[in-house]
């Protein structure tokens, strides 16, 4: 887990260390898409943060270098086209948590977020390479949904990657090659919710990681918004669990034998 000091584009918050995960998990092969969300906002009625406040983030602002707000947008209305099939976005930490006991309930067992470990080894699958494809970002080209040459014009805060995936904001779930375990979009398309706090990580060997307290939720996977250096494996994203955006989304585990 985590990146060797040799790794372009690496961050410091990266120390490579030994990890083993001793329990088995299924994790779910797509993001939680908007019909699967809808589905449980008609079913139980729930009502996200975003919903309940009238806003969420939905612009950068290169004056002020803080996300604007964006006044009625939600998971329903995000300030894009998204269709049934789009991973579902502007939800936070707690509207996944809410997604999981329901879906936990209704199929009698046990889902959740992934822990940051159980991301990173389904991400990786494997490789211990910079990307799911290998190491040079330019072979990406079908892969992944991230800042490239179609959106660089709209997102100007990271260098994108040289090639075009053909989107500006979300993809279809599944629209690009999955990794070696048959996963889409681990790299990509939204960031990713994960059940654990940020911290640093051991310089030692560890098992079944998950940092039980601090402040910040993790997040992972790169985005639509992101280039070459925010879209590695490696890559450690974190925010407060009440942050929703238009490039945060969630996957889930199931973690019944």
């Amino acid at each position: 887990m985590g990146s060797p000091p040799s790794e372009p584009l690496r961050f410091d918050n990266e120390t490579a260390h030994r990890v083993r995960i001793t329990h088995p998990f299924s994790m779910s092969v797509t993001h939680v898409t908007v019909a699967q969300f809808a589905a449980f906002v008609h079913d139980s009625g729930y009502v996200t943060a975003a919903e309940k406040e009238g806003w969420a983030y939905g612009a950068w602002n290169s004056t002020t270098n803080q996300w604007d707000k964006l006044d009625g947008a939600s998971w329903r209305n995000p300030g894009f086209p998204q269709t049934p099939d789009h991973p579902v976005v502007d939800v936070n930490w707690n509207d996944a948590m809410a997604f999981c006991r329901w879906l936990s309930q209704k199929e009698g067992k046990t889902y959740r977020l992934p822990t940051e470990a159980q991301w990173e080894y389904a991400c990786r699958a494997g490789s211990q390479s910079a990307y799911i494809w290998g190491d040079d970002p330019d072979a990406g080209a079908g892969f992944a949904n991230c800042l490239d040459q179609t959106a660089k014009d709209r997102f100007t805060l990271f260098p994108p990657f040289n090639w075009s995936d053909g989107f500006v904001y979300t993809s279809p779930v599944a629209s690009f090659k999955p990794n070696a375990w048959g996963l889409y979009d681990m790299l990509g398309n939204t960031l990713q919710w994960c059940s654990d706090f940020f911290g640093d990580y051991p310089a030692h060997a560890v098992s079944d990681p998950r940092l039980a307290s601090g402040e910040q939720r993790n997040l992972r996977g790169g985005a639509f918004i992101y280039g070459p250096k925010h879209s590695r494996c490696a890559f450690r994203g974190r925010n407060n669990p009440d942050f929703r955006n238009f490039y945060i989304g969630f996957r889930v585990v199931c973690t019944d034998p």
